[in-house]
């Protein structure tokens, strides 16, 4: 059977229509493909950024109290409930509360080696210090009553160094502002991509391994 002009054009039409098809797949196919190798290294990129969390992880912040059974701290997993000081936003932390609720009573050791970043006041967090360990995470503690010594930035600090006392501090422009919250300690850890300079991390779960390794002061 012989084929007319008309539909030898219908049947090249068609073909081109089918290989264009195939064409427009194959290339999704390629795309999907490229998109999940770049998922996988970037998860892999996050993997390797919250393992270097647990490598310098080696104590708890607060030291367990020698002589006063009443020295206990509790904390939940707080992680991004509101918080309306300033606006809402989401709470990138961990606050670990003072069972006893007196300013400069409980003091905060830093939970890995590194170096002092940022020290001073802070709108929200009070007096504060922000260490940089040795995998570049940076370690956040907030709303001290006093600092353990003259920190500057530059300064190298071990692991189980006293860094101040846990206080009421923060939450006012005017340095010194206090009693705005009851006193804690709020801890938070960064990690920083070549996306985000600062990308908060949950500290909930690593406070929980921690609580292992918690050293004892007699207050």
């Amino acid at each position: 059977m012989r084929l007319s002009v008309v539909s030898y054009l219908l049947l090249i039409i068609s073909i081109c229509f089918l290989i264009q098809f195939e064409l427009a797949h194959i290339e999704e196919g390629i795309h999907l493909a490229e998109d999940s190798t770049d998922a996988e290294a970037q998860a892999r990129g996050y993997y390797e950024l919250y393992e270097n969390i647990w490598k310098d992880l080696v104590y708890f912040p607060i030291p367990a109290s020698e002589s006063n059974e009443e020295a206990v701290t509790t904390y939940e997993n707080s992680w991004m409930f509101e918080r309306t000081y300033g606006g809402s936003y989401g709470h990138e932390g961990t606050d670990i509360m003072a069972g006893i609720q007196t300013p400069g009573y409980y003091p905060v050791v830093s939970i890995s080696d590194g170096v002092v970043e940022k020290v001073g006041w802070l709108e929200k967090g009070g007096w504060r210090i922000g260490i940089r360990s040795p995998h570049d995470v940076y370690f956040y503690y907030a709303h001290l009553d006093s600092y353990g010594e003259d920190f500057h930035p530059g300064d190298v600090i071990k692991a189980g160094q006293l860094l101040g006392y846990m206080g009421d501090t923060g939450y006012g422009v005017q340095e010194g502002t206090r009693g705005k919250f009851d006193v804690h300690l709020h801890m938070g850890i960064y990690i920083r991509t070549e996306e985000i300079p600062e990308l908060a991390v949950n500290p909930y779960w690593f406070l929980k391994y921690l609580e292992q390794n918690r050293l004892s002061y007699n207050y």
